[in-house]
């Protein structure tokens, strides 16, 4: 079995002949540059079991060859993919299982069940790459290539393939980040963090990107507090890449809540290990994690204006135009946030960030003047005293509850997301049953405390809508007697939920 450790970037397809003249892709050059033609066919089950699971079969001509290859992804990094892979050389214009050795791609694959009549040709690549092989400063080996053309399905069109990719032959990662960044210095990309193979599965089944959860983080008690940070950043950073294309489309508002919830678990990482961090460059990432989270703002704002709060109140009561007159408007406001979004996407501050977070955690930057003493300590203590110190907080902001004004019950509600979020890293590491019961005992209160977030974000929205006239104000009127009325029958069951809270079990001090 061989691995493939790369990272993929896209570039403006003006912008390819600048990539192929850059002397920082030349410098150091191991041999020439060899351009050649690739087409591959990719094929899946009818039912596309092989794209579900991210598995990838393929025959691709090269020259007079057919090589037959296997993918399976295993780890990523910042758009940094490390895949397990195979490669045989067969006549066969279609997957040959017999072609590769016993103990290589069966056991990923159920290759007896995966006969020929039950794959088919999903959809082609049809490019040229241009490849040369660099040495990096630090002793290591970089294969770039620069590859253009498109990706092609029967009956649904074709896609382009304007792209740069550094492939890893030896060194560390935090090498080809550097480069990346140098590179992005003078052209504009985007990390890319969907496969040809991935786009190609998109193009055939005639979808877009979906938006993606937050995977489940397994942090091991074994690791130190160092590994288990270099592992939420990573986490948050993967989940936040994800969804940038789902974001880009705006078909789906998921997207634009998933990415903001991964860069707010991002940042809440960062500060929840920022006693032992070095303060730079940690300090200056979570800014940029700010920046860009707050980009997503007005898109969001207006995607719970309109599908959470004033929508659904203004359907229930029936036609009314000033209704449709308000939410007009805000659907016009929810295209302006959707494209400060995009921009926020497109600058090369984004692009920036994504890689300087891969480069710092693959080259473990937070331990330059860092706490080395705790970093090198167990995850698990470090776990339990920052849950304690949270813990402490959440109850201390929500003392005397029932007579807290606004400000403070928003107060209380970001102490209980930050104890959310670090129960959520840190979960795997105790009783899962004891986690869970602690997170729903604080469903109850923080599901209210949203709700009255969300009624002041929509109190401020709907203010800035059109002209201040009377039909603005009905509409403004309705939403704030409906929706709250619905929160003052809700606050008679806090003082319960808080008694919830107050009486969980700090099952991590055991």
């Amino acid at each position: 079995m061989g691995s493939e450790t790369e990272l993929k970037l896209a570039v403006a397809p003006e912008d390819l002949p600048k990539v192929r003249r850059l002397a920082l892709l030349s410098r150091g050059s191991l041999e020439p540059a060899a351009t050649k033609h690739l087409k591959t066919i990719y094929f899946d089950t009818a039912d596309r079991q092989l794209a579900a699971a991210k598995i990838t079969l393929r025959v691709r001509e090269d020259g007079r060859r057919l090589i037959h290859g296997v993918k399976v992804p295993h780890k990523s990094l910042a758009g940094l993919a490390t895949r397990r892979e195979w490669e045989v050389e067969s006549r066969s214009p279609v997957p040959d299982f017999d072609a590769f050795p016993p103990g290589t791609v069966d056991t990923v694959l159920d290759t007896k069940a995966l006969s020929a009549d039950r794959l088919e040709a999903a959809f082609e690549t049809d490019f040229r790459r241009s490849v040369r092989r660099l040495a990096l400063g630090t002793g290591g080996e970089v294969e770039v290539a620069v590859d253009e053309g498109v990706i092609r399905a029967a009956g649904k069109g074709e896609v382009p393939i304007s792209e740069l990719e550094f492939e890893l032959k030896s060194g560390e990662p935090a090498d080809l980040f550097a480069l990346a960044l140098a590179v992005a210095e003078q052209v504009p990309l985007r990390v890319l963090v969907a496969s040809k193979a991935e786009r190609g599965a998109r193009l055939a089944a005639g979808t877009l990107a979906a938006p993606a959860k937050a995977p489940r983080l397994d942090i091991e008690a074994g690791e130190t507090t160092s590994d288990a940070f270099g592992r939420i950043v990573t986490d948050c950073t993967s989940h936040w890449l994800a969804n940038v294309e789902a974001v880009a489309d705006g078909s789906n508002v998921e997207g634009v809540h998933q990415m903001r919830v991964a860069l707010r678990r991002l940042r809440s990482g960062f500060k929840l290990f920022r006693k032992v961090l070095g303060p730079e460059p940690s300090r200056a990432l979570s800014d940029e994690v700010k920046w860009l989270a707050g980009s997503l703002g007005p898109a969001r704002d207006w995607d719970v204006f309109i599908g959470d709060v004033a929508g659904p109140v203004f359907e229930s009561l029936g036609p009314d135009a000033r209704f449709d007159r308000v939410l007009l408007q805000a659907e016009a406001e929810r295209r302006l946030g959707y494209g400060i979004a995009w921009r926020a996407i497109e600058d090369e501050r984004h692009t920036r960030l994504a890689l300087s977070l891969g480069r710092f955690v693959a080259a473990r930057e937070w331990r330059e003047d860092g706490d080395a003493k705790r970093l090198d300590e167990s995850v698990k203590s470090f776990a339990a005293e920052t849950l304690d110190r949270h813990f402490r907080q959440v109850r201390r902001s929500g003392r005397h509850i029932m007579a807290l004004e606004p400000e403070a019950l928003h107060a209380l509600r970001i102490e209980i997301k930050r104890l959310r979020y670090a129960l959520e890293f840190f979960g795997s590491l105790f009783d899962g049953r004891e986690v869970r019961r602690f997170l729903d005992g604080l469903a109850g209160l923080q599901d209210f405390l949203g709700n009255l977030n969300d009624l002041s974000v929509a109190q401020r929205l709907i203010t800035t809508l059109g002209k201040a006239d009377a039909g603005r104000a009905y509409a403004e009127g309705v939403l704030t007697g409906f929706y709250g009325a619905s929160l003052e029958r809700k606050r008679k069951s806090l003082r319960s939920q808080w008694a919830e809270v107050l009486v969980q079990e700090r099952f991590w001090r055991d």
